[in-house]
């Protein structure tokens, strides 16, 4: 089987401005010069998540959160995360989207692992942390259109309620998929 080469973009235009990503019209072709017409590419900002564990006399808990999800139009429990901002490193940004959405600061945050969130049509990054040793400094710092519960739940309960209902955010179960591997967890 050949393996498939590197296609060149010839030519490029926004299409749509949807203020936290864009769209743009790409027109390809192969290595080999044949034109192979225009694709679509949602430009997003990288993005970040984190795993905060709390370690408490009942073991390892994690710091969740619920919150409305407009795509899925339900509610979600998700780990902490958000938008990197242009030029912001993401270990930073991670620190700061967990301090404003529960409160809690880490003794010390560790990456995990970086994903392409859909690379047939998505040009951003998904960076996953785990933020060890938690503890609650504050208040939330929300955004004005954010509306954030905070849970504490046990580390096998999180584990086990993947795919629920409330927990089939995919890149939460990635994310844990890397805190799995990162535990050293075979079963």
């Amino acid at each position: 089987m050949d393996t498939p080469c590197w296609w060149r973009e010839t030519n490029t235009k926004k299409i749509a401005d949807c203020r936290i990503f864009n769209v743009s019209e790409s027109d390809r072709e192969t290595c080999d010069g044949r034109r192979q017409g225009a694709f679509y590419l949602v430009n997003a900002p990288d993005w970040a998540g984190v795993i905060p564990v709390v370690d408490t006399p009942e073991g390892r808990k994690f710091v969740m959160i619920r919150q409305y999800r407009h795509g899925t139009g339900r509610v979600s429990v998700e780990f902490p995360g958000g938008i990197i901002d242009k030029g912001e490193d993401p270990v930073l940004a991670i620190a700061r989207e967990l301090l404003e959405e529960t409160g809690y600061r880490a003794e010390m945050i560790l990456p995990l692992g970086d994903l392409s969130p859909n690379p047939a049509f998505m040009t951003n990054t998904f960076h996953a942390f785990i933020a060890e040793g938690c503890y609650l400094e504050g208040d939330q710092a929300l955004d004005e259109n954010e509306e954030i519960e905070i849970l504490l739940v046990p580390e096998r309960e999180a584990i086990d309620m993947i795919g629920a209902e409330d927990y089939g955010h995919a890149l939460m179960t990635a994310s844990l998929f890397f805190y799995m591997r990162y535990r050293g967890y075979s079963d």
